[in-house]
Formats: structure tokens, C-alpha cells, sequence
């Protein structure tokens, strides 16, 4: 990904393969406004790593779509899904991997605060390498502060996860992360993934995957009340790739 930048996160709180064929999908060097976090001179600032390899800030996507997501339905949910997978390895500079990014340009619906961010491994892995690679993630959202999204704030989303592969019964690894909001309204999300194997004493960059969901009930489902003792986005980071449960609209 060109033009890591540094962007504190104290700033923050103040101010290509894609699975889904409909939309087309767009590079950083073509990206609008309306879908970056940074302008072209903020893009040539230094990096700044943070924890597991990722930047401290969001950063200006790899892959989005750049003409409307569909809406589809479910048994419970409309719903708008974009999914991306990197072309190569996910380098980033001296900071994050492959970012995916959902906004006004694939026509992310920001009244219906059901937003998911997942993180995969972007390559087919055997049993044997299955506990030696690794995806680390962090989630961003440019969050409505008014009715119409005129001011927005970026904000991060959950906590910034690294895990390992493990094999399951079924003859696959299980390697996966989702970040899920059910609080608030956002006018683009952003997604960074770094995808790694541990092959002898070297850790080597592997290709990633990421999807962005956003959704509303249907009104035909309900599901359980969410726990007081935890908010829905912690509930779904501890969970990992679990939506936090709420009454559906």
C-alpha cells in the first residue's frame, strides 16, 4: 500500500481481487476524497508502527468499491456485503498491510448501524501450517457526529487483534477476526490486515483478505438481549468473527 502516514491517534479522536463481482474496485492512486483518510501531502508524512506491525491511523484503502453495493436480503437482514482479496503479499511501508475501505462511493448505508469488519487469510493453508500463520487487524470507522454525516470523526473500532491458524475438525484452518459495531453510524469503514507464515526462522507476508458488512433486520428474526456487564463491540472483539446480540430494528 503506497503512503503510510503517521496520525496520532489523539488526532484522530479530534477531528485486487474483489469476491463480490458487482462493484468495481478502485487503487489508493485513484482514491476520492470522500473514501480517504488523508490528503495526497498527509500521505507522505513518516510512519509510525503501533502494536503487531499495524499503523496508528486508518489507512487510505488498497481496494473499495467505487460504484453502489447492492442491497440483498437474508432470513433476518438486508444487507450490503464487499469482500477484497490482495492481488500480492500485504506489505505495507514501515507500517500495516492491505487496506480495504467501504464508503459513499459503494453507497454504505449509514443509518443502519450493523457494521461488521472481518479479517481472513488470504491464502489456502494445510494442516501443517495451519498454527504458523498468522493475520493481525485493526478496524476504523469515520463516524456520523450529525444526522446527515456532514461532520464526521474518524474513530477506531474495537482493539487491534493478532491470532493464530488452528485447525479445525473439518479439514480447514480457522483464521479470522471480525470487529462489530451495533452503537453507531459511520460514513466509511476501513479495515487493515497483515497476513503472515512462519516458514523455519523467517515470518514472511502472505496475501490477506477482508470484508466489510453493513445490514439491518428484516423484522422477521429477534435475537437475545446483549449483557449489560459488557458493550457490543467489546463483546464481539473478545468473541472474535461473533456478532454481539441485539433486538433487531
Amino acid at each position: 500500500m503506497n503512503g503510510k502516514t503517521l496520525l496520532s491517534l489523539a488526532v484522530i479522536a479530534c477531528t485486487t481481487t474483489a469476491a463480490q463481482a458487482a462493484p468495481e474496485a478502485a487503487t489508493n492512486s485513484v482514491l476520492p476524497a470522500t473514501e480517504r483518510p488523508y490528503t495526497a501531502q498527509q500521505a507522505d508524512l513518516p510512519h509510525k508502527r503501533v502494536t503487531y506491525g499495524l499503523c496508528s491511523g486508518p489507512q487510505n484503502a488498497d481496494d473499495l468499491p467505487t460504484s453502489p453495493v447492492p442491497v440483498q436480503e437474508d432470513r433476518c437482514s438486508h444487507y450490503q456485503h464487499y469482500e477484497a482479496v490482495s492481488a500480492a503479499p500485504s506489505h505495507g511501508g514501515s507500517c500495516g498491510g492491505y487496506a480495504v475501505a467501504f464508503g459513499p462511493m459503494g453507497d454504505l448505508k449509514t443509518d443502519w448501524k450493523r457494521y461488521t469488519l472481518k479479517a481472513l487469510y488470504g491464502e489456502a493453508l494445510t494442516e501443517a501450517q495451519c498454527s504458523k500463520a498468522r493475520i493481525a487487524t485493526v478496524a476504523w470507522g469515520s463516524r456520523c457526529l450529525n444526522d446527515d454525516c456532514s461532520s464526521v470523526r474518524w474513530e477506531r473500532i474495537g482493539t487491534p487483534r493478532a491470532k493464530n491458524g488452528s485447525w479445525s475438525g473439518q479439514g480447514r484452518c480457522n483464521l479470522e477476526h471480525s470487529f462489530v459495531d451495533v452503537q453507531h453510524r459511520y460514513k466509511v469503514l476501513n479495515i487493515d490486515v497483515i497476513a503472515t507464515l512462519q516458514e523455519g526462522s523467517q515470518t514472511v507476508r502472505k496475501r490477506a483478505r477482508a470484508s466489510i458488512r453493513a445490514e439491518r433486520g428484516n423484522g422477521k428474526c429477534y435475537s437475545t438481549t446483549q449483557p449489560a456487564s459488557r458493550t457490543p463491540v467489546q463483546a464481539a472483539s473478545q468473541a472474535g468473527a461473533t456478532h454481539a446480540p441485539q433486538r433487531q430494528p
